[in-house]
C-alpha cells in the first residue's frame, strides 16, 4: 500500500471491506456469508480470525475460521467466539498498530471507532510499509538531512527538489560535522610534540576514529530505531544507556586487543600496541554511550533526535578520542 503523505492515525491505513458476522448467526449461515463475501472482495484482509459483532455492529468477540469449519451447523457463533479481543482505534498511532501486531503476532487487527463500533482492519503488510518508510526516513535524518514539517520527505521527493532545496536540507548539520572536523585538527596540533616524537602514532589514528564512529552510528540508529517503535520508554532510557555503555566496553576490549596486538607485530613497540588498546576501549564506549545519551538529550530538549545525532556523536566522538589517544600517547612516552 502506497501513502501519499505519512499517515498518523490508524484509520489512514486500514481496509473496510473485512468480513464480521453477527454474533446470533449460526455456523451454517456464518460460513455462508464468509464465502459470499470473500468471492465479492479481492481487498479483504487475509485473516483467520472472523469478527463478531452484535446488532449494533458493536465488536463482541472473535472466532477462528477453522473453529468455524469443524463446529455442527446448527451451532451459535456466541457459543463459538472469544470474547477477549485484541484490538486498535481509530485514532491510534500507526508505530504503536505495527508494534501491537508484531507482538501478538497477528497478520490483522480489527479497527474499532469511538463507540466500539467495528469499521475495518489494519493489515500486517500495511502497517510494515507505513514502518519501511518511517525508517527511511528516520536514515536521512541520521545522514544530516532535516526536514521541515511542510516537507517530510522521502526519498523521491529529495531526487526531485531542487539544488538550493537540497543543499537547505544537507548542509545545516554537515556545518556542524564540519566545525567537529576542524575542533578535531586543533587537537592533533595541540600534541604536534608528541606526534613528531613518535610518528607511528599517525599510522593509527585513522583506525581509532572510524571505529568509534562505526560504534557511534550504530547505537544511535538501534535508539533511534527502538524509540520510533515505542520499545523504549522514558522510564527504561537510564537502563538502556548503562547496558550501551557495558556492550561499548566490550566491543572496545575485544577490538582494542586486537589492535593493539597488531600494533605491537607490527611496530615492535609494546607501549604503542598498549596505548592503542586503551584508546579504543575507551574511544568505543564512549561513543556507544553517546549514541544513546544525544539522541535522548535532543528529544528532551525539543529537537529532532535523528537529525541531529550523526554530527553531534561524530564531533564529540572525534574529539575525545583523539584526547584519550595523545594523552595516552604522552604519558607513555618515555616507554616508547
Amino acid at each position: 500500500m502506497k501513502f501519499e503523505k505519512h499517515p498518523e492515525e490508524v484509520k489512514e491505513i486500514m481496509v473496510s471491506n473485512l468480513v464480521s458476522i453477527s454474533e446470533n448467526a449460526s455456523v451454517k449461515k456464518a460460513l455462508a456469508h464468509f464465502r459470499n463475501m470473500k468471492g465479492n472482495s479481492r481487498d479483504e484482509p487475509n485473516i483467520h480470525d472472523i469478527y463478531v459483532v452484535d446488532k449494533h455492529k458493536h465488536l463482541v468477540g472473535v472466532v477462528p475460521l477453522v473453529d468455524l469449519w469443524n463446529a455442527s451447523p446448527d451451532k451459535s457463533v456466541s457459543e463459538l467466539m472469544n470474547k477477549n479481543v485484541d484490538y486498535l482505534k481509530t485514532k491510534d498511532d500507526p508505530e504503536y498498530a505495527a508494534d501491537l501486531i508484531q507482538k501478538l503476532d497477528k497478520e490483522a487487527l480489527p479497527v474499532v471507532n469511538d463507540e466500539n463500533r467495528l469499521v475495518g482492519a489494519v493489515r500486517f503488510d500495511d502497517i510494515m510499509d507505513v514502518e519501511d518508510e518511517e525508517f527511511s526516513e528516520d536514515m536521512y535524518r541520521l545522514a544530516g538531512m532535516s526536514f521541515t514539517s511542510a516537507e517530510r520527505a522521502r526519498s523521491s521527493a529529495i531526487l526531485e527538489s531542487s539544488i538550493s532545496t537540497i543543499l537547505k536540507l544537507r548542509m545545516p548539520w554537515l556545518i556542524v560535522a564540519l566545525l567537529g572536523g576542524l575542533l578535531a585538527g586543533f587537537v592533533v596540533d595541540t600534541y604536534e610534540a608528541t606526534l613528531e616524537a613518535t610518528f607511528a602514532l599517525a599510522i593509527f589514528i585513522p583506525a581509532i576514529m572510524d571505529m568509534g564512529g562505526n560504534v557511534g552510528t550504530q547505537s544511535s540508529t538501534i535508539f533511534v530505531r527502538g524509540t520510533a517503535l515505542g520499545q523504549i520508554s522514558e522510564k527504561e532510557v537510564v537502563s538502556h544507556v548503562a547496558k550501551e555503555a557495558m556492550v561499548g566496553l566490550l566491543i572496545g576490549l575485544l577490538v582494542g586487543g586486537f589492535a593493539g596486538v597488531a600494533a605491537f607485530l607490527w611496530q615492535g613497540n609494546l607501549a604503542l600496541g598498549l596505548v592503542i588498546f586503551l584508546s579504543l576501549t575507551l574511544t568505543c564506549m564512549i561513543a556507544s554511550t553517546l549514541g544513546y545519551v544525544v539522541p535522548w538529550v535532543a528529544h528532551k530538549l525539543g529537537f529532532d533526535p535523528a537529525a541531529i545525532s550523526d554530527p553531534f556523536i561524530t564531533t564529540i566522538k572525534d574529539v575525545s578520542a583523539l584526547m584519550i589517544y595523545f594523552s595516552l600517547a604522552a604519558a607513555l612516552i618515555p616507554m616508547i
